[in-house]
């Protein structure tokens, strides 16, 4: 049988770019969501892919954009955050819609009200939507998703989706396969074959995007309901993965590949 890293090598044999998302896929998930952990060499790895994809790296997930930079300072690659509601792409910035901000910020206050003092839940406000996790106490995951579902009682533009312990409210008009095929149409992504990765049940749109572009998705973990072409068994298997496409170009490297966008920049 073939080994698994293996194989998704031999599909990515021509020019990719890579999607991924964060919690579960680059970084273990924690029991809060401030609470993961950043290897220590996995900011020099993704600046390295970086380089050997031209740039074609961009990570797409429900955190802020402000929180990957938290947990990822200094990087280049693109950010797709808050499910695709929020982009920095080539320095530019363009955030959500001024509706949904308000519209979040209503529902965020109804489930906080309706789930104060209920212990092990927290509610994780975000610009365009809200996190309710529950994987400090398990069993009341029927009693965070009903709370939402009631905050959202009067807001068409938002709908609820569960994941790992958690359930989220967030636009219809953003989800990360919408990022990925935004992200398609601009350089240094267009033209190559698109590859998500992620681990839950919001990745999905994900992985249905890249194979309606020509691509394909990863998914972390042992799951077999999934739209993922391929399955990972953990992180440290996706690292491996990682490494593998780095090796592909080994004349290149992150600091030559800056010098060569500041003298594109100058000639521009």
């Amino acid at each position: 049988m073939q080994n698994p890293v293996s194989a998704i090598l031999s599909a990515s044999s021509g020019p990719v770019a890579i999607f991924t998302d964060f919690d579960g896929t680059l970084v273990e998930i924690a029991s809060h969501p401030d609470a993961v952990v950043v290897s220590d060499d996995l900011p020099d790895r993704l600046r390295s892919l970086y380089a050997a994809l031209d740039g074609a790296l961009a990570i797409v997930t429900g955190r802020t954009i402000e929180t990957i930079d938290g947990f990822l300072p200094s990087q280049e690659f693109s950010v797709t955050g808050s499910h695709g509601a929020e982009l920095r792409h080539g320095g530019k910035r363009q955030g959500p819609q001024p509706h949904l901000v308000s519209g979040a910020r209503a529902i965020i206050a109804r489930v906080s009200d309706t789930l104060a003092g209920q212990e092990g839940i927290l509610v994780e406000p975000k610009p365009t939507g809200v996190a309710v996790h529950y994987r400090a106490a398990p069993e009341k995951g029927a009693i965070a998703s009903a709370a939402l579902a009631r905050a959202l009682e009067g807001f068409p533009d938002f709908h609820a989706i569960a994941g790992k312990m958690v359930v989220e409210a967030r636009p219809r008009s953003a989800d990360k396969g919408s990022a990925v095929t935004r992200l398609m149409q601009v350089k240094p992504f267009a033209g190559r074959t698109p590859i998500f990765i992620g681990d839950d049940v919001t990745d999905e749109d994900g992985f249905a995007a890249a194979e309606r572009l020509g691509g394909f998705g990863i998914r972390i973990g042992r799951q077999t309901q999934t739209g993922a072409r391929f399955i990972l068994p953990d992180i440290a298997s996706l690292l491996s993965y990682f490494d593998a496409l780095i090796a592909r170009e080994p004349s290149t490297t992150a600091s030559d590949f800056a010098d060569q966008r500041i003298q594109e920049s100058r000639v521009r």
